[in-house]
């Protein structure tokens, strides 16, 4: 945003630059070419008081006097000098034709009828337009010759052109100060809006205690002021409703609990009638995947608290331990599981968040996978974080369904088992961490659930270290 800003403001200065100077300039051309005019004429006059002497004489002819001044005019300014005399022969001349009849040029026979005039006109010697003054020579009213100055249009040229360049550095140094002031003035507001967009990425990432700075006045602060309301306004929605679903949680299991006593009680003093028996093993089911339920919401309320507080967990270690815990049902089922990691790979988790993580992967993948099957466990450092992953070798789940997994309530199947909390649980305790969590198809087959977690800086003290790596 800050350089969109700043190339806002420079376009406008150039395009206010643009408008102003491209007449200016062309005005100031004008009036340059005028100017050097008019001073081509006063030059031609003084010559022609120089030359009034030599042109007096009854048989005019070149002066060596008349000579070197030409020749010194033309050597400092660069111009072509011709005096002539009443017939329009040249006495003196920088080009050394004297001689030579020029009463075929316009402007020296306007000067010999005694009329000064300075112009512009083509001219085929020298195959460009000539900028020419010419000047009488007078005694009285009465006209000895001419003296005419000349320069290609060219020249001319190139004399405006350094004149109004001034112009153009001018309007650069203009341009330069607004593009510096448009830095100045452009990181003055987008950091203070900068400041207002992390506050909202704190509170997108968790943090709902992050407000944004309300100093500097004007309609960023009002901004602000409205931004921080309604932060405030979100944090306590947000925190009532945690606080809805933990306690909803807590005071339901009581009672669950309760109903489930009593229903065991009624079985026991129930007859064998099997259709009796049978309504009561099914309302206790149904108590159980309650009881699942109620506990599931109850973790991930606890899981959705941001203030948890993070320590130094050994990722290895956790998965070494939880793969031994859940060998012996893997070994029921005839399910292979192995474990890669390293001797140790510490990153910063929630407390126990690492554990669930891994039995939560665990116990999806011994569900998927057939008598036989393989479950892979890996652990990996990468750049910055530890990357845990539990391959399988059961059918998968579509690429959809991959998505929608971490969602609460989702199901992968509608038989009725599981609550559709256990991955909803893992993504938020992975995120309490910093970490994250996602679901791919796997190199096995089947599916690859992953959890990356933030790795602890250098130098911080980690978890007690386990065991190395090792397969079960």
């Amino acid at each position: 945003m800050r350089w969109r800003l700043v190339a806002v403001l420079v376009g406008f200065t150039a395009l206010v630059l643009l408008i102003q100077n491209v007449p200016l300039a062309s005005y100031l051309r004008s009036v340059e070419r005028e100017s050097i005019k008019t001073s081509l004429q006063r030059d031609a006059f003084i010559l022609a008081g120089w030359a009034i002497e030599p042109l007096s004489a009854p048989a005019p002819k070149p002066d060596p006097a008349l000579t070197l001044r030409v020749d010194t005019y033309a050597k400092r300014t660069g111009g072509r000098v011709v005096v002539t005399d009443k017939q329009g022969v040249a006495i003196a001349s920088s080009e050394g034709r004297t001689g030579e009849n020029y009463l075929n040029r316009v402007e020296i026979k306007d000067a010999l009828t005694g009329d000064a005039s300075a112009g512009e006109r083509p001219s085929e010697s020298l195959g460009e337009p000539l900028v020419y003054a010419a000047v009488p020579v007078r005694v009285g009213k009465d006209v000895l010759g001419s003296v005419r100055i000349t320069y290609p249009s060219s020249e001319i040229d190139a004399a405006v052109s350094t004149r109004v360049r001034g112009l153009t550095i001018a309007a650069l140094i203009t341009l330069l100060t607004a593009a510096l002031i448009a830095v100045l003035v452009a990181s003055t507001v987008t950091r203070r809006i900068r400041r207002l967009r992390d506050a909202a990425e704190q509170i997108a990432e968790g943090d709902l205690d992050a407000r944004a700075d309300v100093s500097g006045g004007g309609e960023i602060e009002e901004l602000a002021e409205a931004f921080n309301t309604m932060a405030d306004r979100v944090q306590g929605v947000v925190e009532s409703q945690r606080g809805f679903a933990g306690d909803a949680s807590h005071q339901l299991r009581t009672p669950l609990t309760a109903l489930r006593l009593r229903l065991d009680r009624a079985a026991e003093l129930m007859d064998d009638e099997e259709p009796a028996v049978e309504q009561v093993d099914a309302a206790r089911d149904e108590i159980d995947r309650l009881q699942r339920l109620v506990d599931g919401l109850l973790v991930l309320a606890r899981a959705d608290n941001r203030e948890q507080q993070t320590a130094p967990v050994d990722i290895a270690r956790v998965a070494a331990d939880r793969v031994e815990a859940w060998q012996p049902l893997a070994d029921e089922r005839s399910v292979t599981i192995t474990l890669d990691a390293p001797g140790m790979a510490v990153a910063h988790a929630v407390a126990s968040a690492a554990e669930q993580i891994v039995d939560n992967y665990l116990d999806n993948a011994l569900e998927a996978v057939p008598e036989g099957g393989l479950i892979v466990v890996a652990v990996r450092g990468d750049q910055g974080s530890v990357v845990l992953t539990v391959d399988d070798s059961g059918p998968g789940l579509p690429a959809e369904d991959r998505e929608r997994a971490f969602d609460r309530f989702w199901r992968g199947s509608q038989d009725g088992s599981g609550s559709g909390l256990g991955l909803a649980v893992v993504a938020s305790l992975a995120r309490a961490g910093g970490g994250s969590v996602a679901l791919e198809e796997s190199p096995l087959g089947g599916v690859r659930s992953m959890a990356r977690f933030r790795r602890t800086p250098p130098g911080t003290p980690s978890a007690p270290t386990g065991r190395g790596a090792h397969a079960s």
